[in-house]
């Protein structure tokens, strides 16, 4: 049998309890708990990490979200106005995206933002487009909005010279929750308060007041929003200081210009020539010789199934003595309102014509889309196409 003996003089180490060990694992228990908390508050506020994001990185924009947490869920404070439009270009970066609505005082910060949206993946849904951002909603919201292609803005454009019944059929293939069938209901036989900001003589449509443009709409906007967005577009492109003078020296009312222009948008596509357009019609009138313009001819007959158009050409004898306030080859003076929307071009010659004494104009034979002016009715026959 073998005795241990401890050695004189050497002292033998005393065991120590794992107080280390314990303590890692107390710190482990922490960190893991606080991970949890962490993991927990974040996907409340922010929902689930996207699919395409792996563990770790979902991991690190968790705490980067939530120390953010306050400034994603605070409202920025904006421009002062109820909405704003933001464009997203197909060539432009998540992070320009985000310094882009921090710049317009949509988003407290950009960082923040652009984490969030690549934590949810909602990076990877964001299309071209316009968006519209109302004021107060926080970062949240607003990241939301911008990854939902069925928020983008329905953008569409109308084209000078169409009349009313060719916006509507735009409007149908939009997918707005208005069709074509109610828009025209609805500019056809419009509320007073759109008539009298306007001026717009009882009994009449809102021909001629639909400005030419390119346009950009929210997907939900309601109808009446939408007449109005475009009428408002009318007022502060046209009527200037410059063109209410023009107009007071004119003599004209201003629904008298808008229908004086639609003629002259429906006669030549040629800016430069509206101007001598409107000489031609106003020296008619100025003598009481009929304006005689196929555009009006063409408003009255409407639409020509056999060729599937608004503007049936060429005219026959038959369908210039249609009987219609518009056809002014039976009636002197102007028709009774507009006949198509016009742009500003077509406007402004309205209210300052030319000065000339042309009387005739018609169409060039080299195809230029010109014409020829002339004074007299053997000058104009002169200009014939052989």
């Amino acid at each position: 049998m073998t005795t241990t003996r401890n050695t004189p003089g050497v002292k033998v180490p005393k065991k120590r309890k794992p107080v280390f060990l314990i303590m890692l694992l107390l710190l482990a228990i922490v960190f893991a708990a606080g991970l949890v908390y962490v993991n927990f508050q974040v996907r409340e506020t922010f929902g689930l990490p996207g699919r395409s994001v792996n563990p770790i990185s979902a991991l690190k924009y968790s705490l980067t979200l939530f120390n953010g947490r306050d400034k994603m869920l605070s409202v920025a404070p904006g421009n002062g106005l109820w909405e704003e439009k933001v464009s997203v270009e197909p060539d432009q970066s998540i992070q320009q995206l985000c310094i882009n609505l921090m710049q317009r005082n949509l988003v407290e910060s950009a960082s923040l933002t652009c984490t969030y949206l690549i934590y949810s993946g909602k990076d990877r849904n964001i299309q071209p487009g316009n968006y519209t951002i109302p004021t107060g909603i926080n970062a949240i919201d607003i990241a939301n909005l911008i990854s939902d292609a069925t928020r983008r803005d329905k953008q569409f454009i109308i084209y000078a010279g169409w009349r009313l019944e060719e916006i509507a059929a735009m409007i149908d293939g939009l997918g707005f929750s208005f069709d074509a069938a109610d828009f025209l209901t609805f500019v056809t036989a419009p509320p007073d308060s759109y008539k009298e900001q306007l001026q717009i003589p009882q009994g009449m449509t809102l021909e001629g007041y639909f400005f030419p443009g390119n346009y950009s709409m929210k997907p939900d906007i309601s109808l009446q929003n939408f007449v109005a967005e475009i009428l408002t577009r009318f007022k502060t492109t046209v009527l200037t200081e410059e063109f209410e003078k023009d107009l007071q020296r004119s003599g004209l009312t201003l629904h008298q210009a808008i229908t004086m222009a639609s003629i002259i948008q429906r006669e030549t596509l040629v800016e430069e020539e509206m101007p001598l357009i409107a000489s031609v019609f106003y020296n008619r009138l100025e003598i009481n010789m009929p304006l005689e313009t196929d555009p009006t001819v063409q408003f009255a007959i409407g639409y020509d199934e056999q060729k599937n158009t608004w503007w049936k050409t060429p005219l026959t004898f038959t369908d210039l003595e249609i009987n219609s306030p518009y056809n002014t080859y039976r009636h002197t003076g102007l028709p009774p309102g507009p006949i198509s929307n016009p742009s500003l071009a077509a406007l402004k010659a309205a209210v300052a014509p030319a000065e000339t004494d042309f009387l005739f104009f018609r169409a060039k034979c080299d195809g230029s889309l010109t014409h020829n002016f002339s004074k007299t009715y053997e000058e104009h026959l002169n200009f014939g196409c052989d």
